[in-house]
Parts: C-alpha cells; structure tokens; sequence
C-alpha cells in the first residue's frame, strides 16, 4: 500500500512537470507564429511598395529595358534604388523618393524583426532538443521551429506544419497516462495480494504457527498442572486444620 502511494506521488509530480513543458513549449511556439507572421506582413508591404516603384519606373521607360536589367518588385532595395541611375527622370519624382524611403525604413524594419524571430527560435529550439524536454517535445509532436532565411522568403513557409492543433495529441497522452497509471496500480495491488499469500502459505510461516500452537498449549497444560497441584495442597493444609481443632476440643486443657 505505502508503494503504491508513493507511485501515485511520482507520477503526479510526473505529470506536474509535463503540463509545465507543455505549457512553455506552447507559449515559445506561439510567439514564434506571431513574429512569423508579423514578418510575412511586412514582406508583403514590401512587395506592394516594390510594385508601385516599378510602375512608376515603366512610366519612364520601356517593360525591355526593365525585363533586362532583371529588376523586379522581389529585389532588393539596393537594385530598385539603382533604377534612378537609368532613369535620370526618376530622381525628381516626388512619389518614388517616397516609396523608396518607406522601403529602406520598412527593410531596416525587417530586418529587426528577422533577428528577433532568429533568436526566439533558437532559445525554443535550444530548449525543446534539451533533455528531458524532448520526451514531452516529441511525444506532443513538437517540431524544430524553421529560421527565417533572408535570402530565401519561402523558408517561413515550414511553419505551416509547426501551427497545427495539438489538443488531439495531448488528450491521447492524457488518456495513454491514466491507462498505464490504472495498469500500474492494478499490477502492484495484485501483486502484493500474490505475495502475502505465498508468505501465509510459506513452510517458515506455517512452522512458526504450529510452534506458536504448540507453545500455547503446553503453557495451558503446564497451568492446569499448577492449579491441579495448588488445590492438592489447599486440601491437605484443610485437613491438618482440621485435625488440630478436633485436637484442641478433645483436650481443651492441652
């Protein structure tokens, strides 16, 4: 019974430490979703600020000469600034210089926030590989979160699997758990029933008994012997009393 309770202890501290896992695990992959997508915001303000400069640099020359300089609403400021350069005509249009500062303010922007998403990705990363989170990481189907690649916008894309609805794997956790516990307890009980009636029924158990039986009834017949013995003597002490007053009334002057 007392290995039984402290079993019941263990696995409630057990599961104490896994609802404390789950909980930081899920909290550290939500704010990664939010920041991706934080990100995939901005990037896609950039595309339509991108866009607009490129209209507005067709307005100044031929689609061709665009198409051939491999300038397009994906490239970097750098290139999109430089289209001043082949269009002179550019650099005294109001509206371009002002898309073209919101793209370096929204770039530095993004920027920050990509160094952000980095480093809360490897502090969840770092703790979700680390022993013995990742029992709980993996068994909840917690995946390494993706770092967002500058060079690469599609890499936010592998979070796609990593936002997926994890209650169906934590209820079946829940339910394995309390089926192993039950399965656990019931063993032990069962076990325990076993091996207090191999002890009762052991030859060491059964000879203490018979000895104990036997010293029982020896101490029985000894006392009865003793009483036996105590009310002989009582008789013989009543006769001689008796004796002596039967004397003295005989021979009152003795």
């Amino acid at each position: 019974m007392e290995f039984l309770l402290i079993l019941v202890v263990v696995a409630v501290a057990l599961a104490v430490w896994a609802i404390k896992t789950y909980n930081k695990l899920q909290s550290a992959k939500q704010s990664i979703v939010e920041q991706a997508s934080n990100i995939n915001v901005s990037l896609q303000k950039r595309r339509d600020l991108a866009s607009r400069v490129m209209e507005i640099a067709q307005g100044f020359g031929d689609h061709e000469k665009l198409t051939h300089m491999q300038v397009s609403a994906n490239s970097s400021t750098e290139n999109l600034s430089a289209l001043s350069q082949s269009f002179p005509e550019l650099k005294a249009n109001e509206t371009f210089l002002k898309l073209m500062n919101q793209l370096e303010q929204l770039e530095d922007n993004i920027s920050d926030k990509r160094e952000s998403y980095n480093k809360t990705v490897n502090v969840y990363n770092s703790y979700r590989s680390g022993f013995p989170t990742m029992l709980v990481a993996n068994k909840l189907q917690f995946e390494v979160a993706p770092y967002y690649d500058a060079d690469n916008e599609d890499s936010l894309n592998q979070l796609a699997t990593f936002m997926r609805d994890d209650s169906a794997a934590v209820q079946d956790l829940i339910n394995s758990s309390s089926a192993k516990l039950k399965s656990s307890a019931s063993n032990i009980t069962n076990s325990a029933k076993q091996h207090i009636g191999d002890v009762k029924n052991s030859d060491a158990v059964q000879s203490a008994f018979n000895q104990s039986e036997a010293a029982i009834k020896n101490t029985i017949i000894a006392s009865k012997k003793k009483i036996e013995e105590l009310s002989t003597k009582n008789e013989e002490i009543e006769i001689v009393l008796d004796e002596t007053i039967r004397v003295n009334k005989e021979n009152p002057t003795a």
